[in-house]
């Protein structure tokens, strides 16, 4: 599988995966003797097929319009220069890993654009969870990381009240970059020690304010049993539990953190919080 790294810009589409299916072959004209399906989920967009000739600018139009990012450029130029020797060939090739797009060079070509899809029971274990109900959002992450406290702070707080009432439910994955983020690993401890007393969530939501280092501190300001936390921080079967999440992780090919999946779905940008509930609605 082929993987290109276009960057990711804000598109203008009517609609994109995950939203409501409607309007999205508005103002789409595709050359003759072509054909252009959608697939459609819980009333949302999910995929778009196209079946014709080889056409790079349409082709390139298609992909901006079903992704909402800016991928049709890029693409164009690499079809320009590689169609030919691959002729009659199948070809994958993740755009930014958050989407799939499959060609077949014949003729006619076939092409189908969709979200990266990654089984559930292939996620593991949700042992973090905030809610009861709905679409599970896994996001693996790393207290040290800036960019997760980024979405703890910006899009979290707008989340977590639509888990508990049942909307959703927030799984946290641990994913500690440990080779550059040295208070990662020992804040994850901390944090599954905090959720062995029932405050992981509180707990997390210290850590992700910055405040690392003191871990003891933070579990006294949550009135704690130091005893048995500081007992907890040194037990081999809990630093096992937090490198067995990052090695899934590895595993999974993520490759940097904040990484979220709403159910089987990533989500292309987890601070979007309109993109993140459309994925949601998508994945119920």
């Amino acid at each position: 599988m082929r993987s290109l790294a276009f960057p990711i810009l804000l598109g203008a589409a009517l609609a994109q995966i995950g939203k409501p299916v409607e309007g999205f072959l508005q103002g789409i004209a595709p050359p003759p003797g072509s054909e252009v399906r959608v697939e459609e989920k819980n009333g949302r967009l999910l995929a778009v097929s196209y079946t014709g000739p080889l056409d790079a600018s349409f082709l390139a139009l298609l992909v901006d319009r079903t992704t909402g990012l800016a991928f049709g450029a890029p693409l164009k130029e690499w079809v320009g220069k590689n169609a030919g020797h691959l002729k009659g060939q199948r070809v994958s090739l993740n755009l930014e890993e958050a989407f799939l797009l499959d060609l077949v060079l014949t003729e006619p070509m076939r092409a189908r654009i969709g979200p990266r899809e990654t089984q559930e029971a292939a996620l593991g274990e949700d042992r973090w969870v905030l809610g009861e109900k709905g679409p599970v959002l896994r996001i693996f992450s790393d207290f040290q990381c800036p960019f997760c406290q980024r979405l703890a702070r910006e899009v979290l707080p707008q989340l977590k009240p639509r888990a508990l009432k049942g909307e959703l439910r927030i799984s946290y994955r641990h994913f500690p970059l440990k080779e550059i983020h040295p208070e990662a690993l020992p804040a994850a401890i901390a944090a599954e020690c905090a959720g062995a007393q029932g405050s992981f969530w509180p707990y997390h939501d210290l850590l992700m304010g910055g405040r690392l280092g003191d871990y003891l501190g933070l579990a006294r300001s949550l009135s704690l049993d130091l005893k048995a936390f500081a007992t907890c921080l040194k037990h081999p079967q809990v630093a096992q539990r937090v490198e067995a999440e990052r090695a899934l992780a590895l595993r999974l090919g993520l490759r940097g953190t904040p990484t979220a999946f709403a159910g089987p779905y990533r989500v292309p940008n987890p601070f979007d919080l309109e993109r993140v509930l459309d994925y949601l609605a998508l994945a119920r």
